[in-house]
């Protein structure tokens, strides 16, 4: 009302009423500002980001601090257009009114992410995706398809020749960004079919969204597809993928790691070898001794069913009896000597004529043997035989016993 004075309030009032006024008002609470960014400043502690955003009559201070900054895919510069996303609020401080980002994009890039999801959609639905061939366990040749310049070529070549230096690398250089970075590569990716390699290794060392915007075209995508040799993309990046990963037999996040993918480590594989062989050694020197005992056996059972076995057998048998029979012969022979030679004896005492040898002499007529006087008549005629020789004599007396 006229004639009334206001009140006194101080600056730090004022900023907070107006800071309080902009954020209770909801149109300013969500906002998306058009800009091209100049005076950008990384603070080298915090990490937060202070920039103006411009346009051609106007400007306002935009931040955005660092937990929202280590989400941006891409790193602002003064003199980039893009699209802030925050809210915008008082630095009452300076009573400066400014945007707080909570994200940034390169004004453009959402059409540009919808070209690209309408790409991937067009070629998923024509099964550029669905490609997963085996690599090889064991090549002999790898191609890489990069910058031939790159940090990331040596990345390949280092760990190819550490892990499996028996594996011959062919390098086809490639333009991987900028203008005609995409037919480029796609033009390397068909010279690699004509290398004689088992694998394809293509990509770059990371890099920005548009660094990258090479691998999210379809002629790179349709040069991976037809590929004959199974492939690696190996584009560099963590989070993302673009439509080479997608179309690619295998993906890797780094070149380092597509190389380690590539080749095996000739160390492990040795290793695994010997134990192999070791292993088989074992089983094939179980297996001869369990042969020669199942031989053996076989042998000893052929052995004694063998008719040279049975046949040899008979003739020990054979000559076994033959020796007990002549053993037996003998003793009876000598059973049979010593009777004879026994009864000989006999015979020898009993024998007449070993009485004539002792002086004894035989008398005989033609009556037979003469043992009496009484047998005898004067004028018989007698034989007297002796042991050695007879006499004939005539009878001329007869003598009686006494």
């Amino acid at each position: 009302m006229p004639g009334i004075d206001p009140p006194i309030v101080t600056v730090s009032q004022v900023n907070r009423v107006v800071g309080m006024l902009i954020k209770g008002d909801k149109r300013l609470a969500n906002v998306a500002v058009r800009g091209e960014i100049s005076n950008f400043t990384c603070h080298y502690k915090t990490g937060h980001l202070y920039f103006t955003l411009k346009d051609e009559k106007t400007q306002l201070k935009a931040v955005m601090f660092a937990d929202a900054a280590e989400r941006l895919k891409f790193s602002p510069q003064s003199g980039d257009k893009v699209i802030c996303y925050g809210g915008i609020g008082v630095y009452e401080p300076n009573g400066v009114y400014q945007i707080y980002c909570s994200d940034i994009q390169p004004d453009g890039a959402g059409e540009q992410a919808q070209a690209l999801e309408e790409l991937k959609k067009r070629l998923e639905a024509q099964g550029l995706f669905n490609q997963n061939r085996p690599l090889p366990k064991m090549p002999k040749r790898v191609a890489v398809v990069t910058s031939a310049g790159a940090a990331a070529l040596q990345d390949v070549i280092n760990v190819i020749s550490r892990r499996c230096p028996v594996v011959r690398l062919t390098v086809i250089p490639a333009q991987v960004q900028g203008v005609g970075a995409a037919e480029s590569i796609a033009a390397a990716i068909v010279r690699a079919q004509g290398s004689g390699a088992d694998v394809l290794i293509f990509g770059r060392g990371g890099g920005s969204a548009e660094d990258l915007s090479a691998f999210n075209s379809e002629v790179v995508a349709r040069a991976v597809y037809s590929s004959r040799i199974p492939t690696i993309s190996a584009v560099g990046h963590q989070t993302d993928f673009t439509i080479a990963d997608l179309v690619a037999d295998t993906r890797a996040p780094t070149p380092s790691a597509a190389a380690e993918l590539a080749v095996p480590d000739i160390s492990v594989v040795m290793s695994a070898i010997d134990g192999a062989m070791s292993r088989i050694r074992t089983d094939m020197l179980r297996r001869l001794s369990e042969y020669d005992r199942a031989l053996s056996s076989r042998m000893e059972l052929i052995s004694a069913l063998s008719p040279i076995s049975r046949l040899n057998s008979a003739a020990q048998r054979l000559d076994e009896l033959s020796a007990r029979i002549r053993t037996a012969m003998h003793s009876k022979l000598d059973r049979a000597e010593r009777s004879v030679i026994a009864n000989a004896e006999v015979i020898s005492a009993l024998n007449p004529l070993g009485v004539l040898a002792r002086g004894y002499s035989l008398t005989s007529s033609e009556a037979g043997i003469v043992t009496s006087a009484k047998q005898l008549s004067p004028g018989d005629e007698i034989t007297v035989k002796l042991a050695e020789g007879a006499v004939k004599a005539q009878v001329t007396k007869i003598i009686p016993a006494e």
